[in-house]
């Protein structure tokens, strides 16, 4: 039996999204790297083959989810195409970098960041279970190494039990929990069980601490109730790593005061990933996760591709600090980059009648982190922020106040701060100056 056909390139689904250049051709699915018509950007776009009630139930899955490490979801649909018929689509944030499994193929990773990628990866487990959701194949094949952290793809054949599409019991082998083997119905233990599996892959370091590797016997431990759920699990292992956890805070949308306009449709968060950052050369991969919107706030992330802020030269490897405790604000005790030693880049990346949408970078340019960051300036034009993402603001007039979210505090030596936000005026390209804990920032 011939296989159905497929769209071709340049193929467009409802007038919208143009297929141009397929990313990966697997079993089960073509994903494509796409261009939004309407929003101007790039996207991708996965295509089923043969059945298509997993690519339903997928967008549906991923709907329900609002977590910094799982990939997001923006739409979904059915076009009918010509010489092909109805083609079912979901389209997805579009990522950068490689998969853990691609990673490790080249070989072992040191097992701080082996730790890190862990849990991150436990830290998205967790959310996806609060809301009731199991992902069912969790391996390194579905863990994305982005230069902006660690992305969970592929909630293709997820369960949750808020609905009769629960699927049949599906994974892959090698990961499967025994009592999944055995017909147990899908639970969140059973993740813990396909972590556990990964964990130990990753930690392959003759360096790791013993109380890691005995981590991993505790995840994959035969009896279900025994192991720790991904909440614990992504504690031991931010704690090894020296990396904060802990579900981000989600920013409702605001409504727009009198006579302001409403963004326009499918535009209510953005996501900062941060540029490459490597040293000699390396194939860079563009590869679609496969979900993550969230009911009340995420149909479209935009992909900011900046250019890598300036940088010193990196000091010698040191063991990570114990993360400092999250706050809500940063206080009057934070510490103050000195003079010129930051560096602030404001872009206005979207307009519509009376509002716009705006991200920021705030770049470390000193040798020493800056903790509990708060970056403040005047708007120009009289712009109002109405949606602020990955932080904290206060307007008062003109003036705004951006303060670090308690979950991601500290800006290390070299690196940036990102936040997005969406607005209600006329926005000027970028306000004049910026101060970061009360000292001058360069604008950028």
């Amino acid at each position: 039996m011939s296989a159905p056909p497929e769209p071709e390139p340049g193929t467009v689904l409802d007038g919208r999204y143009r297929l141009d250049e397929i990313l990966d051709n697997g079993g089960m699915a073509t994903v494509w790297r796409a261009a939004d018509l309407v929003l101007e950007r790039a996207v991708a776009v996965k295509v089923p083959r043969g059945s298509t009630g997993g690519l339903r139930r997928e967008a549906k899955a991923a709907a329900a989810l609002t977590h910094p490490h799982i990939t997001a979801v923006y739409d979904y649909g059915e076009a009918v195409v010509a010489d092909v018929g109805r083609v079912p689509y979901v389209v997805m944030e579009l990522l950068r970098g490689e998969t853990l499994a691609a990673r490790l193929a080249r070989g072992p990773l040191p097992w701080r960041e082996a730790a890190a990628v862990g849990a991150r990866l436990a830290d998205a487990l967790a959310a996806a279970h609060a809301a009731g959701v199991v992902h069912r194949d969790v391996k390194p094949a579905n863990v994305f190494l982005t230069p902006g952290g660690v992305k969970v793809l592929d909630f293709g054949i997820a369960f949750t039990r808020r609905g009769p599409e629960s699927g049949p019991v599906w994974g892959t082998p090698a990961y499967v929990a025994p009592e999944a083997v055995e017909g147990a119905e899908p639970a969140p233990s059973a993740d813990v069980y396909s972590l556990g599996v990964v964990l130990r892959e990753a930690l392959t370091d003759p360096d790791a601490p013993g109380e890691l590797l005995a981590l991993c016997d505790r995840c994959t431990d035969r009896r279900p109730a025994t192991r720790p759920d991904a909440v614990r699990v992504a504690e031991a292992l931010g704690r090894a790593a020296g990396v904060p956890v802990g579900v981000a805070a989600v920013h409702q949308p605001s409504a727009p005061g009198p006579g302001g306009a409403a963004p326009p449709r499918n535009l209510t968060r953005i996501l900062l990933e941060d540029p490459a950052r490597e040293s000699g050369r390396r194939r860079a991969w563009l590869v679609a996760g496969a979900f993550v919107a969230g009911a009340a706030l995420l149909a479209a992330l935009l992909l900011w591709r900046a250019a890598d802020p300036p940088r010193r030269p990196a000091a010698a490897p040191t063991a990570p600090t114990a993360p400092t405790a999250p706050t809500a604000s940063a206080t009057s005790t934070a510490p103050s980059p000195p003079p010129g030693e930051c560096l602030v880049e404001y872009r206005v990346t979207n307009r519509w009648p009376d509002g716009f949408q705006a991200e920021v970078a705030v770049v470390n340019l000193g040798d020493a982190p800056v903790d509990g960051w708060r970056l403040s300036w005047e708007f120009g034009r009289g712009e109002q922020i109405t949606q602020l993402w990955e932080g904290a603001h206060r307007q008062r007039g003109r003036a705004v106040t951006v303060d670090a979210p308690g979950y991601d505090p500290r800006i290390p030596p070299g690196d940036a701060a990102r936040f997005g936000f969406l607005g209600r005026g006329e926005a000027a390209d970028r306000p004049e100056a910026f101060t970061l804990n009360g000292s001058g920032c360069r604008a950028g």
